[in-house]
C-alpha cells in the first residue's frame, strides 16, 4: 500500500492507482504532503522519522572519489560505476529515531548506495607511475617556460658565448623568469592529476623543485648554495602546485 501523508496533522489517504497522485496543500493545515510508498515509511512519518536523504554527490565504486551529481563518469579515474550517496547527518539522525521507535529497517528502493566518510579526494601516494609522470611534465614546463622567458630577454639577439656574463648582467630579469617557471611548471605538474587534497598537491609539486634545485650541482660547487636553490625551488613549485589544485577544485565544484 502506498499512501500521501501530511507530517503536521498526521491525516493520510491510500493511493488509488486509478487516480493521478495530487500532491498539493494539505486540506486541514495547508502543509506540504508527502508521499509513503509502504506501511513502515507511512509510521516513519507519522512518527516525525526524517527517511535519509540523498546528498547531493556520487560516489565512485572504484576510487571512492565524491562527484557531482550530474556527472556519468568520475572526475577522478574515469569510471562509470558511480553511486548516490545519502547524506551522513541524515542517516545519523534516522538510526536514532528507528531505534527510539522500534522500527528495524526501511525500506530505501533499488538504489545502490554508499557512505563514505574519508577518501574523497583521489591520492598520489602510492602510485610511482603517477609520480614520475608528473615530475617529466613539470621538468618538461619548467624548460620550456625558461626558455620563452630567456627568448624574450634576448630579443632578437643570438645567446652570447661568455653565458656567465649574460647571466651576470641580466640577474634580476633571469632571477624572474626561473622564479615564474618553477610557479607555472608545479602548477602543470598537479592539473594533469585528477582532483586531490592541497597536501597531496604540495607533496607532489615540490617533488619537482627538489628535483629542479638539485640541477644547480651542474654550476655550482657549493653544497650551501645548492641547498638554497633547493629551498626556494621546492617553495616556488609548492606555490604552483596550491594554485593548481584550486583551479581544479573550483572546476569540479561548477561541474
Amino acid at each position: 500500500m502506498s499512501y500521501i501523508v501530511c507530517r503536521n496533522c498526521k491525516k493520510f489517504i491510500e493511493v488509488d492507482e486509478s487516480r493521478p497522485l495530487n500532491f498539493d496543500k494539505c486540506e486541514n493545515c495547508g502543509h506540504t504532503l508527502e508521499f509513503a510508498c509502504n506501511n513502515t515509511e507511512l509510521q516513519m512519518m507519522l512518527n516525525d522519522v526524517l527517511i535519509p536523504q540523498i546528498s547531493y554527490n556520487k560516489v565512485c565504486a572504484s576510487c571512492h572519489s565524491v562527484n557531482p551529481k550530474e556527472t556519468a563518469s568520475c572526475l577522478h579515474c574515469g569510471s562509470t560505476n558511480l553511486q548516490l550517496q545519502y547524506d551522513l547527518e541524515s542517516i545519523q539522525q534516522y538510526q536514532n529515531d528507528k531505534q527510539n521507535m522500534g522500527i528495524d529497517a526501511i525500506n530505501m528502493g533499488n538504489t545502490r548506495t554508499i557512505i563514505i566518510k574519508s577518501g574523497e579526494n583521489f591520492s598520489p601516494k602510492n602510485s610511482i607511475i603517477v609520480r614520475i609522470f608528473s615530475l617529466i611534465i613539470g621538468l618538461v614546463d619548467f624548460f620550456f617556460f625558461s626558455l620563452i622567458g630567456i627568448q624574450y630577454i634576448l630579443g632578437s639577439s643570438e645567446l652570447p658565448s661568455d653565458v656567465m656574463a649574460f647571466a651576470t648582467q641580466n640577474m634580476y630579469s633571469l632571477t624572474l623568469v626561473i622564479s615564474v617557471a618553477l610557479v607555472l611548471s608545479g602548477l602543470m605538474s598537479v592539473m594533469i592529476i585528477p582532483r586531490m587534497s592541497y597536501r597531496d598537491s604540495v607533496e607532489t609539486a615540490s617533488t619537482l623543485g627538489i628535483v629542479v634545485g638539485l640541477i644547480t650541482l651542474i654550476a655550482a660547487k657549493d653544497l650551501l648554495t645548492v641547498i638554497v636553490a633547493i629551498v626556494l625551488c621546492t617553495i616556488l613549485t609548492s606555490i604552483g602546485g596550491l594554485i593548481g589544485e584550486f583551479i581544479i577544485h573550483k572546476l569540479t565544484r561548477r561541474l
